[in-house]
């Protein structure tokens, strides 16, 4: 399977990232588009957002992935947290090729996201003989309502994925690693919380000021 990367992901391994995502994904973001700017405008936000405060971040998973100890109410939501997020929530979901991609698998994307603002996900090959599992995490912004919509901004300040609260306990994936699906494709709430192991003794970014 090999991939075309549009833009880097510095967080994934740049061999598994070329083996898994973007030959799995279809039409690349045009530089001129609404969407791309949308991306654009909402990293700079996000810089802005890290002025005041130190990356300091932390191996620890008391930012809600995994924790089960109580939930946070919508009224008690953090600086810049969203109603759709008001506890730790992991989504599930499969990213399909393009009918035109040649060596290409599809890729099980799953996500969890915090109210805290960080976000961790792991993507794994469905149909690899060996399947290989990609890891990332960084912290996520609100870049639109009605429909709430979050971008997905790694720790090197790269755009993972713009997604769409189709309700709570769906996302719609507008873009993913800066490609558009050509086809209708959502991420469904799992019961349970997966806090993507893998990366529990990696340093986390501090997503709120």
């Amino acid at each position: 399977m090999k991939l075309r990367i549009t833009r880097p992901l510095a967080t994934l391994s740049a061999v598994l990232l070329i083996g898994l995502v973007a030959g799995c994904a279809q039409t690349p973001v045009q530089e001129h588009s609404g969407r791309a700017s949308t991306l654009s405008d909402a990293q700079e936000k996000a810089r802005g957002q890290r002025d005041g405060s130190k990356n300091k971040g932390s191996s620890q998973v008391a930012i809600g992935f995994g924790d089960k100890g109580g939930v946070t109410h919508a009224a008690a939501l953090p600086k810049g947290g969203i109603r759709e997020l008001y506890e730790a929530k992991t989504f599930l979901g499969t990213i399909s090729c393009a009918a035109t991609q040649v060596n290409c698998s599809p890729v099980q994307f799953t996500v969890t996201l915090s109210p805290s603002g960080m976000w961790r996900m792991r993507a794994t090959e469905i149909s690899a003989t060996t399947p290989n599992a990609a890891v990332a995490q960084g912290c996520w912004h609100q870049i639109g309502r009605e429909p709430t919509r979050i971008l997905l901004e790694t720790q090197q300040q790269t755009v993972l994925a713009d997604l769409s609260f189709v309700h709570d306990q769906q996302l719609r994936v507008n873009v993913f690693n800066y490609v558009t699906p050509t086809l209708e494709t959502h991420l469904s709430r799992q019961q349970d919380i997966d806090g993507i192991d893998e990366l529990q003794n990696q340093t986390g970014p501090a997503c709120r000021p």
